[in-house]
């Protein structure tokens, strides 16, 4: 095949390819392949699906704002699918379930919308065990690795949508310190990133299950982070902070007893497993 034929039609599937994974984001947002959780008092839970893949998790040295926990960038296996919540957990759902609202922002107007916060990593656990009781499936807290690479949906730049905010700071994606008005919002507010996930930057930080650690230098499948330690990884940026910790890459941390206006939670969701 002569060359110019060759570039051609290794351009066509690259593009070709392209193609078929933007549609099969919007399929995925959509909700072809999502679904709901109803609890007993009529609240439901939105799930997306998220397939299996590969990343690479952490960030480039030249990134800016870049931590140094943030490296070294590895590559990360996710071997199997999961329904990751559509929406940070709100505080409408954790009364469902909790019967009481530990939230510091609980007498704004469309309180019940607004994501949760205030919660600890251990409160979580208790909402979860809770969640787990009701024959639905397994719920739990998304692996620091599950969550970046949700977060990230197919891309490697600083955000999900891009290497910059908008002009003046504001942005179409995200809530952040100075464009937020001082509070969690309403989930779902701002656009989704592209597999149909909101707020997966800014609004709350979100715990994950993981013990914070260093990251390994090595190809990882399906990690879980260290065995042990003394605190916790949240993830995402809150509407407290400012755009910089709301890169796809960046770490947080806190003892798993600490509660913070700016942290709440997402959920996985299991429909194969049950307690």
């Amino acid at each position: 095949m002569p060359l110019g034929k060759m570039k051609i039609a290794s351009l066509t599937c690259v593009v070709g390819f392209l193609i078929c994974q933007f549609f099969a984001g919007k399929v995925n947002a959509a909700g072809l392949k999502d679904t709901a959780i109803t609890l007993p008092s009529g609240v439901v839970i939105s799930f997306t699906h998220i397939p299996a893949g590969i990343f690479r998790m952490g960030s480039p040295q030249t990134e800016p704002g870049r931590d140094a926990d943030e490296g070294p960038q590895h590559e990360v296996v996710i071997s199997r699918p999961f329904y990751l919540g559509t929406y940070e957990v709100t505080q409408e759902e954790w009364m469902a379930v909790m019967d009481s609202n530990l939230a510091t922002f609980q007498l704004l107007p469309d309180a019940p919308s607004r994501a949760m916060e205030s919660v600890s990593w251990n409160d979580c656990q208790v909402f979860i065990s809770r969640l787990n009781k009701l024959g639905k499936g397994h719920f739990r807290l998304p692996t620091e690795a599950e969550w970046e690479y949700a977060c990230r949906a197919g891309s490697a730049t600083v955000y999900h949508w891009g290497d910059t905010m908008m002009a003046n700071g504001t942005s179409d994606y995200t809530w952040a310190n100075s464009k937020s008005g001082t509070a969690p919002q309403p989930v779902g507010r701002k656009l989704p990133n592209a597999m149909g996930l909101y707020d997966m930057s800014g609004n709350v930080w979100e715990w994950c299950s993981d013990w914070y650690g260093p990251y390994p230098g090595q190809v990882q499948r399906d990690p879980r982070g260290p065995e042990s330690g003394n605190a916790k990884v949240f993830r995402g940026g809150s509407w407290y902070d400012f755009y910089l910790t709301h890169r796809s890459a960046n770490r947080h941390r806190h003892e798993p007893q600490g509660r913070y206006a700016a942290v709440g939670l997402r959920l996985v969701w299991e429909p194969w497993k049950n307690e």
